[in-house]
Order: C-alpha cells, then structure tokens, then sequence
C-alpha cells in the first residue's frame, strides 16, 4: 500500500523506544485499578501501574507463536515478556499498530523456543515500517477512529438484539 509511494522507510529502532514490563504474569489481581497487559489476548488488571502514557504493546512470548499488538493511552502495567513501545516521533500509533499487525504472520515463522515461541529484540530489529507524510497519518487516525465507534455501535446493537432474544425465548418457552 505505501511502499509503493516511495514513502521513507525506517527498521524497528529508528521508530520505536523499546521497553519491557518487570513483572511476573501472576501479579494480575480480579478487579484491579490499572490494565495489566502479558502475552495473553485478554485483557488483565492490577492495582499497580509502571507506565502512564500512549504505547503499543506486543506480546513477545506465546505458546503457538500468535502475537497480537494492542494500543493503550494511559496507566497500566506490564509483563516481563511483554513489550512497551513508544513512537520516537510524533507518529501515529494507530497506524504503527495496522504495520506491526500486518508483520504478526511473519513474526510467528520468525519465532524462536519450542514448547513457548518469543520474540528477539534481533527479530524485531530487522521489521521496517513505512513513514507516510503527517497528513495521511492523520486522515488514518480519524479513520481508526471512526470505525472503532462505528464496532461500539454494532457491538451494543449486538448485545441488546441478544438480551431481547433471550426475553422472548423466555417469555415463550420458560
């Protein structure tokens, strides 16, 4: 899509400030105050917090090698295996996090382990990423945006379809 356009092209270093979290996955508490963010796809919590800003988070162990990136702005917490990106400039996070879900499928051959698959801070190292002019990053920002509302709204839509669904089958069969 963008290299076509001959758009700047720059590795893993030259974009990301690369951080791990310090804790063991276990540290999670039900109902804590802050995100936890470890290898898994769910969404953890603790009462504790290490980091408070915008980043991406890449898990960097998975039993089958299927990593995901999630994007967070604000305090939360992190596992030893997981890392914390920030952007060096001021970039768009959501479209750094479209690029590294699109390299998801080719960090998962370049994994390393048998029984845990990880990643290297020397596979990650060799990743490039394209640098599109600020304006098309922006107009990719509003975009991410508008269809994130536009997944709430259906999502909603999704789940009151469900509980007046139920409400029926109860009313005629229970």
């Amino acid at each position: 899509m963008f290299y076509e356009k001959g758009y700047p092209v720059l590795k893993w270093n030259d974009v990301f400030i690369t951080t791990t979290g310090k804790l063991d996955s276990n540290a999670s508490v039900e109902k804590g105050a802050y995100p936890f963010f470890t290898c898994s796809k769910e969404l953890l919590r603790i009462d504790t917090y290490a980091f408070d800003q915008e980043a991406l988070l890449l898990a960097g162990n998975n039993a089958a090698g299927k990593y995901d990136v999630k994007y967070y702005a604000g305090k939360f917490n992190a596992y030893q295996r997981t890392y914390v990106l920030s952007l060096k400039e001021n970039w768009s996070y959501r479209l750094f996090q479209y690029q590294l879900e699109d390299k998801l499928e080719y960090l998962q051959q370049q994994s390393l382990g048998g029984l845990t698959k990880y990643l290297t801070l020397k596979i990650l190292g060799e990743l490039e990423f394209v640098i599109p002019p600020e304006e098309l990053q922006s107009e990719f920002e509003i975009f991410v945006t508008q269809v994130t509302k536009s997944k709430v709204a259906v999502q909603k839509a999704l789940d009151e379809t469900q509980i007046l669904f139920d409400s029926l089958m109860q009313e005629y069969f229970g």
